[in-house]
């Protein structure tokens, strides 16, 4: 019998406040007043959104983390937050048979899918508001950089190539909403970049002739260099254009607030995107966001002994007393759910991983007492 109930977990929801993660990482906003009424769901449409401020651009610099002990919460009454919750799951494989029903029981904002598209039109039938975003690693062992290899830069070329060879599975799977390409590319100078923005317009024109749209970017957490965004404008606009979304990663350790500066709300791994959105990409190029993948992984500024996924972490967490590490992961992710809710042109985020296999089992979250007790945290906050 799982070591949390669903009555157990709601009492100990419903006794804690806004400033759970605060206590234990020392850094998150504990005074969050919610609005009154729900902010309705984004459209995928490119939209305007509100002109960023504007402020220098800070130097590009992780912050060290430094967690500390949680305090006892004050009590709140629940739910923290009236609006639905932006958290969703990236799927590795639906062998386990609670993936499905988390999904469609508490209607998630968005699911990101790798290879694994056969469970995509029960997913619909039952949430047809849940987005999903396709990622394809079957027979694809190759990056970005392959494209360049003995100096080609001819852009169209590579993206003719790149989508021809997935075309039959885009067509053999029409529910999926957007399609990403290269996962985690990682354009080091202003010429890769120019040459990966390019990929991705051409990619993004070739699917647009077969009535599919694109996540583009898929850049790994704490990247790409906050000047290097000038050089992606051009793919941004095109997808502005044609209903494309932004992709981005975002992974941080030993907390997901690590870097995470309380006075900006804005991060170097968790909530960069905010970085990116403020300083670097004018309003009218600024298209729908999404989270593909979030979590607990290594960065720079941590140095172990833990690694790799959240689980790893369990007895980390435990032993600086932040209670229960399963619970206290689950409080994490309820404050970054929070961070994103500020922010209308997010869609949502993915937490991976659910239906792991073997080399990614540190990031499994369909495990128990976590699975039961993420589950009756979206239940809280349903999407429509």
């Amino acid at each position: 019998m799982p070591l949390w109930t669903r009555r157990r977990l709601l009492q100990q929801l419903g006794g804690l406040g806004l400033g759970l993660v605060a206590g234990a990482c020392g850094r998150m906003l504990e005074t969050l007043t919610p609005t009154s009424s729900p902010t309705p769901r984004p459209d995928p449409s490119p939209t305007p959104w509100p002109s960023p401020t504007a402020t220098a651009i800070p130097t590009d610099t992780p912050i060290p983390p430094s967690p500390t002990p949680a305090p006892t919460p004050t009590k709140t009454p629940w739910p923290p937050f009236p609006r639905p919750s932006k958290l969703g799951i990236v799927v590795q494989w639906f062998r386990d048979v609670h993936i499905v029903s988390l999904i469609v029981n508490t209607r998630m904002r968005v699911v990101k899918i790798i290879d694994d598209f056969g469970r995509a039109p029960e997913i619909k039938a039952a949430s047809p508001n849940t987005v999903l975003i396709g990622r394809i690693t079957r027979n694809h062992n190759f990056g970005f950089e392959e494209h360049l290899r003995d100096g080609r830069t001819d852009m169209r070329a590579a993206a003719e190539w790149y989508v021809n060879r997935f075309m039959d599975i885009y067509l053999a799977n029409p529910l999926i909403d957007y399609w990403e390409g290269h996962n985690e590319p990682r354009p080091h100078n202003h010429e890769v970049m120019r040459l990966f923005a390019q990929f991705e317009i051409e990619r993004m024109k070739l699917m647009a002739q077969r009535g599919l749209k694109c996540a583009i970017g898929n850049f790994p957490n704490g990247s790409p260099d906050l000047e290097l965004w000038v050089d992606f404008l051009p793919a941004l606009q095109t997808a502005r254009q044609l209903g494309g979304i932004l992709a981005l990663h975002e992974y941080a350790s030993p907390t997901l607030d690590a870097g995470v500066d309380p006075q900006t709300g804005e991060g170097w791994f968790t909530l960069r995107y905010r970085k990116v959105y403020r300083y670097m990409v004018p309003r009218e190029y600024q298209i729908p966001i999404v989270i593909t993948e979030l979590g607990i992984d290594d960065v720079p500024t941590f140095h172990g002994p833990p690694s790799r996924g959240w689980r790893n972490y369990l007895s980390y967490w435990a032993q600086r007393g932040f209670g229960d590490p399963h619970y206290f992961y689950l409080r994490q992710l309820w404050w970054y759910d929070e961070e994103l809710q500020k922010d209308d042109y997010v869609l949502g985020a993915t937490v991976y991983v659910a239906g792991a296999f073997e080399e990614w089992a540190s990031y499994e979250i369909m495990v128990e007492p976590f699975r039961e007790m993420f589950e009756d945290y979206l239940r809280a906050h349903p999407n429509p």
